[in-house]
């Protein structure tokens, strides 16, 4: 096992550098690539940063509320799930608007990780990227990856501003956001899908049949 290992690794060294030892340079260089950031080409666009992003995330079968102020976020989600004919009882995430939301009484707002038998999960992105329309969310411990990726409506917060022309500017912000680099962040396009099936696309088939989005203008 370690006779193959070891030819295996040699084989790589070779491939790569041609048999030789790195230089004191070479190793430099490779440490100052990634330790520090260089903006590449991005694309541009004449359009407003938040009317791309709605217009994108219709574009892959989701759809959009925008509300102005926090306040709403209640009346926003009724009205959602009154169209749908779902209940009141959904589990709800954490973050900067979230926690500030209220809920009537007649709701029932669950406060934990979501699981497979969740109708309504509501959670809050961190960011979203005008290009492709994603939705970015960095998990915590009071906003588990399971609430992004279970339940059968997923229901997404997020404030207007944060809003990111293209995905290089969101590492950018992640990076200075952060002291040590989260260790996961999760890009979310629209709702599952897939077109594994005679190339027809089935929503719902690993994850959430719909994303709504509550675009808050703080």
């Amino acid at each position: 096992m370690l006779d193959a290992r070891s030819s295996l690794f040699a084989a790589l060294r070779v491939a790569l550098t041609g048999g030789e030892q790195r230089s004191a340079l070479a190793r430099s260089a490779i440490e100052d690539r990634v330790h520090t950031t260089r903006l590449s080409a991005r694309p541009g666009t004449n359009m407003d940063l938040v009317d791309q992003y709605c217009n994108k995330h219709i574009a892959v079968h989701g759809t959009v509320n925008r509300i102005a102020g926090f306040h709403n976020v209640v009346a926003a989600t009724e009205e959602y799930c009154s169209q749908q004919q779902l209940g009141k009882d959904l589990v709800v995430g954490s973050g900067a608007i979230l926690d500030k939301v209220m809920w009537p009484p007649e709701w029932s707002a669950n406060k934990r990780p979501a699981n497979v038998s969740d109708k309504i999960v509501l959670s809050e992105a961190y960011a979203g990227i005008s290009e492709t329309g994603t939705m970015v969310f960095i998990p915590k411990s009071r906003s588990p990856a399971s609430q992004i990726f279970l339940g059968t409506h997923h229901i997404v917060v997020l404030d207007s501003s944060l809003i990111v022309a293209c995905q290089e500017d969101l590492w950018r912000i992640i990076r200075t956001d952060h002291e040590v680099f989260p260790r996961a962040v999760n890009l979310v396009t629209g709702p599952s899908k897939t077109g594994d099936v005679e190339q027809t696309i089935e929503y719902g088939a690993h994850g959430p049949e719909r994303v709504h989005l509550i675009l808050v203008d703080v």
